[in-house]
């Protein structure tokens, strides 16, 4: 019995440890210009789905993270590779930056610092932010600069498919002249991710396709669309004011 006890310690203590194998910590922390925002929630959510993955979208939301005094702070798990997240104002006070802001969490202390509603905030403290920073939304940002974010972090496919989307876009994007770049940045991500967005192209050009064949048709119906004509009885009052 004391042997089959030790072997069944064993598989829980190996269960354990598989269980939070790979599992990293990372930390939020974030400033704000002001106190506009301070006892309201900002969301936080992974953003590496296509607008079409419906199903994926369903299951983006992390959590909510309190502001306080204008700071906000939050730990989290990761518990997958790298990826795009969004931080957003979830109240109906001002909404951060705007419309919000993308960031990579990854491992590590993540620093968020807003100075000014009106620019965009600056992500410090890891690896892939600081490139993030500099090549996505600082003042290095060209679409040179993009491809080379794009092309290095490949291999994260989470954290490059959404933005490498943008670029796959329609019949009119794969006539760029950079379109070569962006089928190398393909390559260079694994199989599954790779095939997903190579699905993506073939999606929007038949799509592009599709609104091009059916505008005229559509337009032809909105133009001639039924229209009601308001008539008055001649014993309304406005009739017999207009009368007199």
């Amino acid at each position: 019995m004391s042997i089959m006890r030790e072997v069944i310690l064993i598989f829980i203590l190996v269960s354990i440890a598989q269980l939070f194998y790979g599992q990293e910590k990372y930390t939020i922390q974030g400033e704000l210009p002001d106190h506009s925002l301070d006892n309201s929630y900002l969301r936080l959510i992974n953003s590496s789905a296509l607008s079409q993955e419906k199903e994926r979208i369903k299951h983006l939301f992390i959590d909510s993270i309190l502001v306080v005094d204008g700071k906000f702070h939050y730990e989290g798990v990761l518990l997958q590779k790298p990826f795009l997240a969004y931080l957003y104002s979830a109240g109906t006070k001002r909404e951060m930056l705007n419309l919000g802001m993308y960031f990579i969490v990854e491992p590590g202390n993540i620093h968020i610092r807003i100075a000014n509603w009106a620019d965009e905030g600056v992500v410090s403290g890891t690896p892939i932010n600081e490139d993030y920073s500099t090549y996505m939304i600082g003042t290095k940002r060209n679409m040179e600069n993009q491809l080379l974010f794009l092309e290095k972090y490949a291999q994260y496919p989470d954290v490059v498919r959404l933005h490498l989307s943008f670029l796959l876009n329609g019949r009119k994007m794969s006539r760029e002249p950079d379109f070569p770049k962006y089928l190398q940045i393909l390559d260079r991500m694994p199989k599954t991710d790779r095939d997903i967005l190579l699905a993506w192209l073939d999606y929007t050009i038949k799509k592009d396709e599709y609104e091009k064949k059916t505008k005229p048709l559509l337009d032809s119906i909105r133009n001639n669309a039924p229209r009601f004509i308001e008539t008055i009885p001649s014993n309304s009052p406005s009739a017999t004011m207009k009368n007199e």
